[in-house]
């Protein structure tokens, strides 16, 4: 109860300063209409909530720890059950980013693009929690892309029961094109905005809303 109210906590705390940023960025891109705008909004604060369940570093509380587990699959011996139920959220943790990727950006339609944005967020995931008390470890890696994976194939499912194109037929033209040239970077400016706010504000915000909550009659309930 406490971890969930944790991360709805980091997660409210970041949208604060997340959706007005958002707003500004989306009015920057003009061609999105309504709906994939708010899929975007909505992505953003998955993003904010995977960032606090993983453990990125705050500004207030920076440290290292240079923890490593590079052998895949090792842990298993010592906990099986608690291993395998790790290895499960960790995979569902992830299926969200496969989903959301081609439904809100068409170039996200191949596979391999996806998979290579989930291995991607997933192993800077795991290099910033060298600055954290956290485990850097091989086999988050493994299990989040296994996930977002899972999350493409899911999604190419729903694209396809929807009759749109499916994903892994994905094709543009030159209009096409040119608005993929304006919007490549977009996925990354949003993970950026994102960890930024949860490294930089998010931090001092969750902060004041824990002191409220401690001292406040809810906490005598929950705890």
């Amino acid at each position: 109860m406490i971890r969930f109210l944790s991360i709805a906590i980091d997660a409210f705390s970041a949208a604060i300063i997340l959706l007005p940023a958002l707003f500004v960025l989306l009015h920057f891109f003009k061609q999105h209409p309504m709906k994939k705008r708010l899929q975007i909004i909505l992505f953003a604060i998955y993003l904010s909530a995977v960032f606090s369940v993983t453990g990125i570093p705050a500004i207030n509380s920076l440290t290292v720890s240079l923890d490593f587990n590079w052998i895949p699959f090792i842990d298993i011996a010592n906990s099986p059950a608690a291993y395998i139920i790790n290895t499960i959220l960790n995979i569902i943790l992830f299926i969200p980013l496969g989903f959301f990727l081609p439904h809100i950006w068409e170039e996200y339609g191949s596979l391999k693009k996806t998979t290579f944005m989930g291995f991607g967020i997933s192993a800077a995931i795991e290099v910033l929690q060298i600055f954290t008390l956290r485990l850097t470890d091989v086999d988050d890696l493994i299990t989040n892309t296994m996930g977002t994976v899972i999350g493409w194939y899911l999604s190419s499912l729903c694209l396809t029961w929807a009759g749109k194109v499916n994903p892994q037929s994905y094709s543009v033209n030159e209009h096409s094109i040119s608005r993929e040239n304006r919007r490549k970077y977009e996925p990354f400016l949003i993970f950026f905005l994102t960890f930024f706010i949860m490294f930089l504000i998010t931090p001092f915000i969750s902060q004041i809303i824990w002191e409220k909550i401690l001292a406040g009659p809810i906490w005598e309930k929950i705890r």
